[in-house]
């Protein structure tokens, strides 16, 4: 059974539209903000690190969103994230998110890794997959 990565976010003013109500494209950005402390706490290399040390990048390729019900400003937003999948150099990840007991949207990735000079698929090193692969357990 998977163990999630989990994080807590604020709705913020500037992820709602003027009605007060989320803006998708806003939930999204703050979905890759938890990827990012994800990749941080679990791989083991920070995004600093991955993009200007390695030169390496973990691009989304593929995503399906599905929004079940509405966030507003000031909500408390609980998201959970897990890795489902690792190919050779792909990673499927599936994110939930509610507030309180009720969901409100769920997203499910494809990234890659890949060689930011080239732009070509890389292989995951051992290490990571090890770690990614001990919270799919």
């Amino acid at each position: 059974m998977s163990r999630p990565f989990t994080m807590r976010q604020r709705l913020r003013f500037s992820d709602c539209d003027p009605a007060g109500i989320a803006y998708y494209p806003r939930y999204l950005a703050l979905c890759d903000g938890v990827i990012e402390e994800w990749t941080e706490a679990v791989v083991g290399v920070s995004r600093l690190k991955l993009h200007f040390e390695l030169g390496w990048g973990l691009p989304t390729v593929s995503l399906q969103a599905d929004f079940t019900a509405a966030s507003r400003l000031g909500d408390q937003l609980d998201f959970a994230l897990s890795a489902t999948e690792i190919g050779r150099s792909s990673i499927g990840l599936a994110m939930d998110v509610a507030c309180g007991s009720e969901r409100r949207f769920s997203v499910v990735y494809k990234q890659v890794l890949v060689d930011m000079k080239s732009m070509k698929a890389i292989s995951w090193p051992d290490e990571w997959r090890a770690r990614i692969a001990e919270t799919m357990a």
